[in-house]
């Protein structure tokens, strides 16, 4: 019985340690995966509804991230800002985005990101109810934007 007892507390602490120990690996991915959207950026292209949104709307807008939060900007004024969670385990990469300034305050977007240079793509339910599984702003629920990295 004291046998049985001892290699019950070994193995719970042994699954303890490694579970932590992946924890620890999830949190370093997260905060890599951080670092890449890290800058400023622009709008490039916006489609929501399958209609590609006119270029001119989005001028001078762009996007900041700092840390695990973002702004969005036009003219130099803020028009939102959200405090972001990732998931790079998860495929496509998944991003929740928690409004705290603007209009949306509050409101939660599940989204899909890819990054590949200077280019992310972000695909989101702008109604905050399914997370997109695709890059395609095509369905009447999802909205795809393509943002270029500013160059300093």
């Amino acid at each position: 019985m004291r046998i049985a007892l001892v290699t019950l507390l070994c193995t719970l602490g042994l699954s303890a340690f490694g579970g932590s120990r992946a924890r620890a690996d999830e949190k370093k991915d997260v905060e890599k995966e951080l670092k890449k959207f890290q800058g400023t950026w622009t709008f490039e292209s916006v489609e929501a509804g399958g209609k590609k949104l006119p270029a001119d709307q989005f001028r001078g807008m762009t996007v900041t991230f700092e840390g695990d939060k973002y702004s969005v900007r036009a003219g130099g004024n803020v028009v939102e800002a959200a405090a972001l969670k990732l998931d790079p385990s998860k495929t496509p990469k998944a991003l929740d985005s928690t409004v705290t300034e603007g209009p949306n305050k509050g409101r939660v977007y599940l989204a899909v990101y890819e990054i590949s240079g200077d280019t992310l793509k972000v695909c989101f339910d702008p109604e905050g109810k399914q997370r997109p599984t695709e890059f395609k702003g095509e369905s009447g629920a999802q909205t795809l934007v393509v943002h270029k990295r500013v160059k300093k």
